[in-house]
């Protein structure tokens, strides 16, 4: 291979790494990849989001007691006023404004032009018509009488020929005129006196003022009405709106007046001016609806409210007095007048103590939990479900109003007793652990408690409830678990709700009987809500429950058969792996079934390039052989890469995938690199000046190392099973000694640092280890001594550096015997 090849591979290789590292930071307690200061942000954001849903859901219930009560209620103690306050009075108010809407004026608008306007139209048609008439027009023959010699000529008015004449009369007026007026009109060939008469009798009537709906009008009499100038804006209140004529009235007054003023003109004229007098009138005084609904409604807003006051210490209600309306009032306006400041107060004080008692519960679960949860996902989670329920009662209390109120045998505290609070603590156990479970069911039995008006008797009720459901599911292995867990809930239910009777001095009644079958009902909805969450959370969150990997473990499933088709050496290898795990995390306090699971698929990765790992390999067929230590080290550290990519497609779950990822750590290639480091030798003696260094980073997985026990089992079960594989002759006493020099070597290189392995728990695991292997090479039969011993360091060349335990350590040096006077040397051996 070229010098620049093997640059190009080692850039690629380092790029490879350094993604790696961004995407994998170290990881803190809990497995959490963000960082310290966006994580503290987090949790105050989800911590004040919650205190904020609390205080939103309490304030209501301390200031909105007087409130609630409605009319025809029947109070159940003194109310006095707490100070001085007014009390608007409604219904005098509304008669107020009433009798101001019903004074208001309608407004009527005066037209003072009317007259201008009429003679506007009829000057302009009558000039016309007299220019027309003083144009003669020749029509008769102009024959010559041969007698006297002179010519004699007919001239009539040329309005008499023009057919047209009429009609542009009419169009200039705007009105139609017949025949008979307009022939009278150019009789008296269109006299200026007629044009004056038309106007003098229309201004006598419009003088008055002429209206076009008088019974409108008249309607106004008591009041009367405001007329306003259309010109001038001014406005005037008539008091007597009768003396305006309606078009009627004033179209009679005109004959009237035209039979005395016009008695001596033809009787053809009079009626043409009467008539053209009747149709060019138009009322001068029209009503303003708009405006008369702007003033009316100007007057209703003007009116202020009435008031009255009530003095401190003012007795507002008596116990068990009916609530009228002015009862009601007072408590209303009582209630109004506490808002400014009380509200303010009380939802500050109430999403302090909320702030207190979750930041108290965490601090003290992160103290002396050891498995509390640490993800701001975890927190957002739990977060989540304390409003949930919190939600869940506050709505249960309206609810509680209404069944109370239409079924008298149903009591309030009954309601309360059907919410299914401990389905909350049941999904915190089946995702985190029994210890947290507790501790929130404590928290959210009291936030829930103060929602619902500081019951005390409740925060017994829902305690006990959440306690026995943590117990019913703290091993949860099938979806029937929450049912069953559900049913014990309903027992303790009923129980709490015959001492709390007791309790409280109470005899046993029908409602006594209708609040256990109401507790009772509650718990089988704990059970119910819990099985229907489930789902639903590990889908969004991302969570893997025992129920999961159940499902995971089949050897149906998808991804496992194809690992048998595809790489059945590495398939083989995680069976055995996940038997090593499981025994050894029973031992030390470990998830089992977690630890299994992951073992069988931490080598799905091995899936696309089986052929490079040497578990898959045919005899004497190593592709390794023509690669160069570079790029087999980049084919191997991708199995991990793939495997994760896998985990995601197939839905594996956060937990499985982590274990994927973590299982190699940050451990080094050692055969890859040793080989590397040989060929470097080599090269070095010809080509010095040419030959770059090996880099041990470049034949390192990017990590992380293991975060949890189980991530730690797999590590080792991987390293000593895939070791075992290469003794020619495993015998009990050889297997521990292997067991103990792998287990020895990872722990010595670091890679347990942060998985929280204690060294009693590394004995019990290295015991656990031999017992399987032992078992599994049982029938392997004794060779002669010194073959065995020739046997042993034996190293098969394989892809995997687990199969390595003879190799060189990452800084090139050989493993010395002095590595068998170590501490650690006597793992597993009892």
């Amino acid at each position: 291979m070229t010098r620049q090849t093997t640059e190009i591979l080692k850039k690629v290789r380092r790029r490879s790494s350094e993604a790696a590292k961004k995407r994998t930071i170290p990881l803190e307690r809990g497995g959490s990849s963000e960082s310290a200061a966006e994580a503290r942000w987090k949790r105050a954001l989800i911590l004040i989001g919650v205190s904020l849903v609390l205080a939103l859901l309490v304030t209501p219930g301390y200031l909105g007691l007087p409130a609630r009560y409605e009319l025809g209620d029947v109070v159940d103690r003194d109310i006095k006023a707490s100070k001085d306050f007014l009390v608007t009075d409604e219904a005098a108010t509304a008669r107020k404004r009433e009798e101001a809407a019903r004074k208001s004026l309608a407004v009527y608008d005066l037209d003072e032009e009317a007259v201008q306007k009429l003679k506007e139209r009829l000057a302009p048609a009558f000039e016309t018509m007299r220019t027309m008439m003083q144009t003669p027009l020749e029509t008769a023959g102009n024959e010559q009488d041969g007698a006297s010699g002179n010519i004699e000529a007919e001239y009539k008015s040329p309005l008499e020929a023009i057919p047209q004449a009429k009609k542009q009369f009419e169009a200039l007026l705007g009105i139609s005129v017949s025949s008979k007026d307009f022939a009278a009109l150019v009789k008296a060939q269109f006299d200026g006196r007629v044009q004056q008469e038309v106007v003098r009798l229309a201004e006598a009537v419009l003088s008055s003022g002429v209206v076009g709906n008088k019974s409108l009008v008249l309607s106004q009499v008591q009041k009367g009405i405001l007329l306003r100038s259309v010109q001038t804006g001014t406005e005037s209140h008539i008091t007597d709106p009768t003396r305006f004529l309606s078009l009627e009235e004033a179209k009679q007054q005109i004959r009237l007046r035209a039979t005395m003023l016009l008695d001596n003109e033809p009787r053809a004229l009079r009626d043409a001016v009467v008539h053209l007098t009747l149709k060019m009138l138009q009322p001068n005084i029209t009503f303003n609806r708009s405006e008369t609904e702007l003033r009316r409604q100007q007057a209703i807003e003007a009116v202020k409210p009435v008031l009255f006051q009530v003095k401190k210490g003012e007795m507002i209600v008596r116990e068990g007095q009916r609530l009228g309306e002015e009862e009601l009032l007072k408590l209303k306006m009582q209630a109004q007048g506490k808002v400014e400041w009380a509200a303010i107060f009380t939802t500050i004080g109430v999403a302090l103590l909320g702030c207190l008692i979750i930041w108290v519960s965490v601090y003290v679960g992160d103290r002396y939990i050891r498995q509390f949860p640490q993800k701001s996902k975890d927190l957002l989670f739990l977060a989540v479900i304390v409003c949930l329920f919190l939600g869940i009662g506050k709505i249960s209390m309206g609810v509680a109003e209404a069944l109370s109120s239409a079924f008298p045998l149903v009591s309030r505290e009954a309601i309360f007793y059907l919410l299914p609070l401990a389905s909350g603590a049941m999904l915190v156990t089946i995702f985190f652990n029994p210890a947290t479970g507790m501790l929130f069911a404590f928290v959210q039995s009291l936030l829930v408690t103060l929602v619902l008006e500081k019951q005390l008797s409740l925060l017994f009720f829902y305690l006990i409830g959440s306690l026995v459901a943590i117990h019913g599911v703290e091993q949860c292995r099938d979806r029937s678990t929450p049912l069953k867990a559900g049913l014990t809930v309903s027992l303790a239910n009923a129980v709490v709700i015959i001492i709390l009777t007791m309790v409280n001095e109470q005899m046993f009644s029908v409602r006594t009987g209708v609040a256990l079958v109401f507790g009772v009902t509650g718990g089988l909805l704990s059970g119910v809500t819990t099985t229907g969450l489930l789902p639903l959370v590990e889908m969004i969150f991302g969570y893997t429950t025992d129920v999961r990997l159940l499902e995971l473990a089949s050897m149906d499933q998808p991804l496992l058969r194809q690992l048998m088709v595809q790489a059945p050496g590495s398939y083989h290898h995680s069976l055995i792996v996940g038997n090593m795990v499981e025994a050894a995390a029973k031992s030390i306090g470990a998830n089992s079934l977690l630890a299994r699971v992951a073992a069988y698929y931490h080598d799905i990765g091995k899936i696309n390039k089986p052929a490079y790992f040497v578990e898959n390999q045919r005899a004497n067929e190593n592709r390794h052989e023509r690669l160069a230590p570079s790029m087999s080290s980049l084919i191997l550290i991708s199995h991990v890469k793939e495997g994760v990519e896998l985990a995601k497609k197939h839905r594996l779950g956060q937990a499985i995938e982590d274990i994927i990822q973590q299982h190699h750590g940050t451990s080094v290639i050692s055969y890859f690199y040793q080989k590397a480091l040989e060929q470097h030798d080599k090269t070095r003696n010809t080509r010095s000046a040419e030959t770059s260094s090996v880099l041990v980073e470049d034949y390192r997985y990017p990590g992380p190392k293991p975060q949890t026990k189980e991530a730690g089992l797999v590590m080792l079960a991987d390293a000593v099973e895939a070791a075992s594989r290469t003794l020619a002759e495993p015998t009990t006493a050889r297997l521990q000694g292997l067991v103990q020099k792998i287990i020895n070597k990872i722990f010595s290189d670091g890679q347990l640092d942060e998985c929280e392995l204690t060294l009693k728990d590394l004995h019990q695991i290295a015991k656990n280890f031999n017992q399987i292997l032992s078992g599994i090479f049982h029938q392997r039969i004794e060779y002669p001594e010194a073959a065995a011993k020739g046997a042993e360091g034996k190293v098969r060349k394989d892809g995997d550096q687990g199969s390595r335990p003879a190799a060189r350590d990452q800084n090139g040096s050989r493993e010395d015997q002095g590595k068998s006077k170590e501490d650690l040397r006597r793992l597993g051996m009892s």
